[in-house]
């Protein structure tokens, strides 16, 4: 998937649960960590694969 589109899922996520709770414990939310997981997953094989080609 395109970084800029999870990047932005990840915000608008973010901030609809901190609506209703502090943005700390939203951070901890399942749904939200798997989304910052997946991209940091991506950034570092993008990373990895800059560094070595």
């Amino acid at each position: 998937m395109d970084s800029h589109k999870e990047t932005h899922r990840y915000a608008f996520e973010l901030v609809k649960a901190a609506r209703s709770m502090p943005v700390d414990r939203a951070e901890k939310q399942p749904h939200i960590q798997e989304i910052r997981t997946q991209y940091q997953k991506q950034a570092l094989k993008l990373r990895t694969n800059k560094k070595f080609s």
